[in-house]
């Protein structure tokens, strides 16, 4: 079964292009065939590092089917594709895995794609209120995971308070929700990455720079 794994989070800034480039990477060292699909058409980060298909979701209805090829690529059986997803194509996404018949059932008949939704959030109220929205509107057929992302994490040191928030908690009181922390990286060693255009296996491969040991560490990190 092919997985297509849907990194977004709704709102900008949370992220998410960190989070993408991160999982493939870490899914082709495993030994897993993975196809990378970056839909940010104004800012391409994916498409810089990684061979990828820039496919777009869009309201205009000339481009509604374009997002169709994705599922021509689950035809080819990779074990994974995952989706770059900017914050602007929430309703074009929705409307389109409707149209497609792809979230009828939480899990995929035989012989068909796995959707699965990768929540980033910063922790911030806006945030989950995204989440709650994205729960609600899927029905559950979704399955989400939610990636708390802790290197955009608030001035709090750790994610306890959102326990003591009851809408949070009761998102998980309604909804099966699986959490995974993603740890923090420094800034400047993503500075140096994206200043020297580097994936994260490319600065671990440059000897035994500082670059490489802060790399490998994030990336033992994540693993």
């Amino acid at each position: 079964m092919t997985y297509i794994i849907l990194v977004g989070g709704i709102k900008g800034g949370v992220g998410k292009t960190l989070v993408c480039r991160t999982c493939i990477e870490y899914l082709e060292s495993t030994g897993k065939s993975v196809i990378a699909v970056d839909s940010d058409r104004e800012v391409q980060d994916v498409s810089e590092l990684y061979d990828s298909e820039s496919i777009g979701f869009s309201d205009d209805l000339r481009r509604a089917m374009e997002p169709d090829k994705i599922l021509e690529m689950a035809e080819t059986n990779p074990d994974y594709i995952v989706v770059n997803l900017p914050g602007n194509t929430y309703q074009p996404l929705l409307e389109w895995l409707i149209t497609t018949g792809s979230i009828q059932t939480r899990k995929a008949p035989e012989g068909r794609p796995q959707f699965i939704q990768f929540f980033i959030t910063d922790g911030c109220w806006s945030s989950i209120q995204l989440l709650q929205k994205s729960l609600s509107e899927h029905n559950d057929n979704l399955p989400h995971v939610l990636i708390r992302n802790s290197g955009h994490l608030m001035s709090s040191p750790d994610w306890n308070y959102l326990n003591n928030v009851p809408e949070y908690r009761e998102l998980f009181e309604k909804h099966c929700i699986l959490v995974a922390d993603f740890p923090l990286v420094a800034t400047p060693v993503l500075f140096e990455l994206d200043r020297k255009n580097l994936t994260f296996r490319q600065a671990i491969d440059t000897a035994n720079s500082l670059l490489a040991r802060r790399a490998r560490f994030f990336v033992n990190q994540y693993n």
